[in-house]
């Protein structure tokens, strides 16, 4: 696991690349590595095309992913969502016990999408 040269810094002066707006989530969505029950980490905020996530390891920039969120109790046909995903960047939390990181979803379908819309519509903030 790696961490690229100066991302525990805050990004201070970057550009911001994201075109779609973030939202936090009132609802708890726990991530998991794939298939597996190891617990990659906790939405902080999502859409359709990326989620941030906290961590309590660091984790590898430049890697893809194959990730599992669990709705459980949220009425939906759906109970979970396995998608792919890169993360762009990772740093320590301002609580140094946490790590925060960037993950770029990738291809999702046309109805995986509107189900993330209708998480952020029903439990965002």
């Amino acid at each position: 696991m790696s961490i690229t040269p100066g991302e525990n810094r805050k990004n201070q002066g970057h550009a911001e690349k994201r075109q779609l707006k973030r939202r936090h989530l009132i609802y708890y969505l726990r991530v998991f590595d794939g298939l597996s029950s190891r617990v990659v980490g906790h939405v902080v905020d999502i859409t359709h095309k990326g989620l941030m996530l906290i961590s309590d390891e660091p984790i590898a920039v430049h890697e893809e992913y194959r990730l599992r969120m669990r709705f459980p109790g949220v009425a939906s046909r759906q109970e979970e969502l396995i998608f792919d995903a890169s993360c762009r960047w990772c740093r320590q939390d301002e609580n140094p016990a946490f790590y925060v990181a960037g993950f770029q979803i990738r291809d999702l379908l046309p109805e995986e999408t509107k189900f993330i819309q209708s998480l952020i519509d029903e439990f965002g903030v």
